[in-house]
Order: structure tokens, then C-alpha cells, then sequence
């Protein structure tokens, strides 16, 4: 059963995974604190990225490394 409590706790969940998010790619679109070739997806950006190509324009667009 969803309580109060539940809705309060999953706000707050929801609420902090954003700040975070917000927060990391802030950072990693800062010339003066990550240089633009050590920029980096989050991990679950690079899961939805593979999953759904159709989301692969936004963010971090990441080169690809050559195979030797």
C-alpha cells in the first residue's frame, strides 16, 4: 500500500537523483574543470543512450575510440 510516507521518501529519492544529475554534467560542461576530451556520460545515460538510439543527440556525444 502507497502511503504518505512512500510518496514522501520517492520525492526525495527523485528530487536528489536530479540535483546529482544536474550537478555532474554541470561540472562536466565546464571548460575550466573537465577538459572536453575527458568529458563522460553517467552510466545509466550511456545505458538509455544504447537502448533507445534516438536519445544518443543529446548530452555528451562521445567519440569513437579506434580499434587497434
Amino acid at each position: 500500500m502507497i502511503t504518505s510516507r512512500n510518496v514522501k521518501e520517492l520525492t526525495a529519492f527523485v528530487v536528489f537523483l536530479g540535483v546529482t544529475h544536474y550537478a555532474y554534467y554541470k561540472i562536466q560542461n565546464n571548460p575550466n574543470l573537465v577538459h572536453p576530451n575527458q568529458r563522460a556520460e553517467l552510466f545509466y545515460v550511456r545505458w538509455l543512450k544504447e537502448a533507445f538510439p534516438a536519445l544518443k543527440k543529446y548530452g555528451i556525444q562521445e567519440v569513437p575510440k579506434p580499434e587497434h
